[in-house]
């Protein structure tokens, strides 16, 4: 599993940053891309990419600013086009979302040969999706904002194929049988299959947040605490803490202080203001190695799962 930045950039997009989306790769795991937001020219971001529209099977969009909605309408077209057909998809996102959508494809007139299924969320809601349970946080930005956090079921350790050698159990279709069962017996004993099946592999943990000002609060941190990956935005950087907040945005060095007790284990900072030049952000990254990285468009980070 990997995150891949379509783009890194606030609401004005520049040379180097467009405008935000982002895709959980799950290809290898559940065989497709889930999507979370669809700045301007998303369905030309993807073609530079390896990822396959069709494989897109469901799509989150934490709020309705133009920078995170306007490529949507493309996509979905161009996604017809691009071996979705009859290939349902749906549609997470905040109340007026299936409004917009159906309103632009009413009036442009654009058909899909898919099904769409348009869901809009409410706070503290909760999602089945695959492995994944997602719980949808809200946050605070002037309209409608989320978080998803997406948590993966935890999974059965890997059967210890060297015991049941061991008993002179051989290799063939009695192993998945005795993995999927509580007790086996071999000779006339019977055997606990937990003490042969190695340490529990723990379901990976993605925060990934729309625009907001920044949340301190208990109930908050915890939501988010031992996230494998942590994507937050940081559209200031530059120590204006004050005036980040009056915009509804976060500023990088409050995010940083706000997030130290969280323990997570890569923080990856987004939605950077094309007022920054490249040294700015290259004086910055130096400053918080370490501690966070700022994407860059096309940027991509694994997510390995863990052993408890």
């Amino acid at each position: 599993m990997k995150f891949t930045v379509l783009g890194s950039g606030a609401g004005l997009p520049s040379k180097d940053r467009n405008t935000q989306s982002f895709v959980i790769d799950c290809v290898l795991e559940y065989n497709e891309y889930i999507l979370i937001d669809a700045g301007e020219a998303l369905q030309h971001r993807i073609l530079h990419t390896h990822i396959k529209p069709s494989k897109i099977k469901n799509i989150f969009i934490t709020h309705l600013h133009g920078d995170h909605i306007f490529g949507l309408p493309g996509f979905l077209s161009s996604r017809a086009f691009q071996g979705g057909e009859g290939i349902p998809l749906k549609l997470y996102g905040p109340k007026g979302l299936a409004e917009w959508i159906e309103t632009t494809f009413r009036i442009s007139e654009s058909t899909l040969n898919y099904p769409l299924e348009i869901i809009e969320v409410e706070p503290d809601m909760n999602i089945r999706l695959n492995n994944f349970d997602v719980r949808v946080i809200p946050l605070s930005h002037g309209i409608d904002s989320y978080a998803y956090i997406f948590k993966e079921d935890d999974k059965i350790g890997e059967l210890q194929t060297d015991k049941l050698r061991e008993l002179g159990i051989r290799p063939g279709p009695v192993y998945g049988e005795i993995k999927a069962g509580e007790t086996f017996t071999h000779e006339g004993k019977v055997y606990q299959t937990s003490d042969f099946i190695g340490e529990t592999i723990e379901g990976r943990k993605i925060s990934v947040h729309g625009d907001t000002r920044l949340n301190s609060s208990t109930v908050y941190l915890d939501a988010i605490r031992d996230s494998d990956l942590l994507v937050h935005e940081a559209t200031f950087l530059n120590n204006e803490k004050e005036k980040a907040h009056d915009y509804f945005h976060s500023e990088i060095n409050h995010v940083l202080d706000v997030f130290k007790d969280v323990n997570y284990k890569q923080l990856l900072i987004v939605h950077i203001s094309s007022r920054y030049t490249d040294e700015d952000i290259k004086q910055v990254s130096a400053s918080i190695e370490g501690r966070a990285v700022i994407a860059c468009d096309y940027f991509e980070l694994p997510i390995p799962r863990n052993v408890k």
